[in-house]
């Protein structure tokens, strides 16, 4: 058991160095985003995945836990992520298949600085609240 363990640790280092390393050289920019998704009645959904459009979240991972809540973050390009998709991948593991949201988040990112000599140009953390799906 104590292997078990040991080896995933060492893979979840491994993955986050790796993402680290991606993102350093040119200039990239944190969005870390919280939302709580949920059905018309307001009942928590299992199992959503949330991404930026056009890249996807590297280090924590964006599903919803039993609670409906998601917080995850992404190294993006600056300028990258105007709209995030919240998509039902697991088909009917949460009780139903769910419609894809889109939430433009555009209008509530910081400005991005200059980048410094690793390339970080800034961040933004975005609470969305609630995000409501209906089943198709």
């Amino acid at each position: 058991m104590k292997k078990i363990v040991s080896l995933l640790l060492i893979a979840l280092v491994v993955i986050s160095i790796g993402c680290e390393k991606e993102a350093k050289g040119e200039p990239y920019y944190v969005l870390t985003v919280g939302a709580r998704v949920v059905d018309a009645e307001g009942n928590p959904i299992q199992g959503i995945y949330a991404y930026p459009e056009g890249a996807s979240f590297c280090g924590r991972e964006g599903y919803s836990d039993y609670k409906g809540e998601i917080g995850a973050w992404a190294y993006l390009k600056p300028g990258e992520a105007g709209i995030i998709i919240f998509e039902d991948i697991d088909g009917d593991y949460n009780g139903g298949v769910y419609n894809t949201v889109r939430v433009d988040i555009s209008d509530r990112l910081s400005p991005s600085i200059t980048p410094d000599e690793w390339g970080y140009a800034g961040a933004s953390y975005i609470e969305l609240g609630d995000v409501i799906m209906s089943k198709q």
